[in-house]
């Protein structure tokens, strides 16, 4: 082989090697097809994703964001192999590759985004706006990675200047959306079509209203009123209350609700008759979010704060919680969910 076929043939090589090496996005680290499941958290003061396997907690890769992007929550789409989160400070939805941590595509969906909830069936993701100058709930198609419907609040519920558009869950079969909308002392509960938009039913709940689905009822949270109510997730209708002091984190397994109680640093089991079966002080104030794996065995909380940055395992196992990692994930670790791969 010649002279110059050599030298050609090193500088293909070179050349492929630098672009393999610019291919991979410095502002990311970690990630690969080995990680197969994992919790996903939003650090809202860092700007940053942060994932931990399931067994301890080990920091597997971290999604950096721009600066005061303010990630909020965090939703999974197995169909898409896609994380998204929403951004509190830059109004965007980011999307997420799920194998290596990479930020592949943004979208305009209002500023103040915060609590949001995905469905595959319906390939729709929902986005309430807390912002005081926009209060809407946001409808993202995920197949065209655009903004279907931009909801107002409701103008037949009598609301106060201040109210706001708050928690957002879709049914796992995809039919209908639930929203909180705070205003006071109290909050409703508003159930929306996911085809067409249109409100369907309403309630009034306790004060700083969040949503849950479990066993096939819908759940609402009051952490003002201390109550968990049982609702029909046709009309709404309450069938039952249990009493849960500063009910706010809610998070549905197989087989458990487990709700959080925000101020006084505690967690609840609530088992498939409805019945709170166990309750765990934890070693830290603001047990703020949470997300279990699709068994129910492993269970994540948040701890909030401008100052925080503690995530913390538990191990579930005959209605007990049992703490087995506490690490740091970022500063303000606020929502996450369990992401498990294909």
């Amino acid at each position: 082989m010649n002279f110059m076929k050599k030298l050609s043939i090193i500088v293909v090589i070179c050349i492929a090697t630098t672009l393999a090496s610019c291919s991979n996005d410095d502002d990311n680290n970690g990630g690969g097809d080995s990680a197969k499941a994992f919790f996903a958290v939003a650090n809202r003061a860092s700007n940053t994703i942060s994932y931990h396997n399931t067994e301890d907690l080990a920091l597997l890769g971290t999604t950096n964001l721009p600066d005061g992007s303010q990630p909020t929550y965090v939703a999974y789409s197995s169909e898409r192999d896609r994380i998204y989160t929403g951004g509190f400070g830059s109004g965007k939805l980011y999307e997420i590759d799920a194998a290596d941590f990479s930020l592949k595509r943004t979208l305009d969906i209002g500023l103040g985004a915060f609590h949001l909830w995905l469905n595959d069936e319906v390939d729709q993701l929902w986005v309430n706006n807390v912002n005081s100058g926009v209060k809407t709930t946001t409808v993202v198609n995920l197949e065209n990675f655009s903004v279907t419907k931009t909801i107002a609040l409701p103008t037949t519920l009598n609301l106060s200047p201040d109210a706001v558009q708050h928690d957002v869950i879709v049914n796992p079969q995809g039919g209908y959306a639930y929203v909180t909308i705070l205003d006071g002392d109290k909050s409703h509960l508003v159930q929306y079509r996911t085809d067409d938009f249109t409100m369907m039913s309403n309630t009034e709940i306790g004060g700083d209203g969040h949503v849950g689905f479990f066993n096939n009822w819908v759940y609402s949270l009051s952490q003002d009123a201390g109550e968990i109510k049982r609702h029909q997730p046709v009309n709404l209708q309450t069938l039952e209350t249990l009493d849960f002091d500063g009910s706010h984190g809610v998070f549905a397994s197989k087989n458990h609700l487990f709700v959080a109680d925000l101020p006084g640093g505690r967690l609840g089991i609530i088992d498939g008759n409805n019945q709170l079966v166990a309750t765990k002080k934890t070693s830290l104030v603001a047990t703020h979010n949470l997300a279990a794996n699709d068994e129910g065995d492993k269970l994540v909380v948040t701890y909030s704060g401008p100052m925080q940055t503690k995530i913390e395992l538990f191990t579930v196992a005959n209605n007990m919680l049992t703490s087995t990692a506490t690490i740091d994930s970022g500063t303000n670790p606020f929502g996450l969910t369990y992401v498990k791969r294909k």
